[in-house]
């Protein structure tokens, strides 16, 4: 596995993880991001390679700054 595709599934995972620690499911955290369910899953599965404007609104999401979740995750241990 790629370095991309490492990054990915434990960006993947991390997310999965914050929205989880929530009580949410895939749907709440798409109609915060005003996106849809199926990219949520796509980008929780690590098919998906978030960009800054997508990570800057899961940031606001989860009531974080950027800087916060960029330090969370790279705290974070993929399982």
């Amino acid at each position: 596995m790629g370095e991309k595709e490492v990054f990915n599934k434990k960006f993947g995972q991390f997310v999965k993880q914050m929205r989880v620690n929530r009580n949410w499911k895939q749907v709440e955290l798409a109609d915060l991001l005003n996106n849809n369910f199926q990219n949520i899953s796509r980008l929780e599965r690590g098919e998906i390679t978030p960009t800054l404007y997508w990570s800057n609104k899961l940031a606001k999401a989860f009531s974080l700054s950027l800087s916060e979740l960029i330090i969370s995750f790279e705290k974070f241990e993929m399982k």
